[in-house]
């Protein structure tokens, strides 16, 4: 497994430096190498985590994001979730 020092400067093939950055952050906040979003996604929860990641980062305008963020909140607000901001 990489240092978080190791993933700063590793650059991810055939993404942007804003899909690398944001996979790089993430990949630390997790402590999993930033490879672990390129492969095959895991099963259950956490390789439902990597396809949201995945698409989020392929949308590149900020209104479809928005729409996406808000259809996230409504069905966690369904789901009993109080907190979203």
């Amino acid at each position: 497994m990489l240092r978080c020092g190791a993933l700063a400067s590793m650059a991810i093939p055939n993404r942007s430096d804003r899909h690398n950055a944001a996979l790089k952050r993430l990949a630390r906040a997790l402590n999993v190498p930033a490879e672990t979003f390129l492969g095959d996604p895991p099963e259950g929860v956490a390789g439902e985590l990597f396809a949201l990641v995945r698409h989020w980062l392929a949308i590149e305008d900020s209104q479809g994001r928005r729409r996406v963020l808000s259809a996230a909140r409504q069905e966690a607000e369904r789901s009993g979730y109080k907190e979203c901001a």
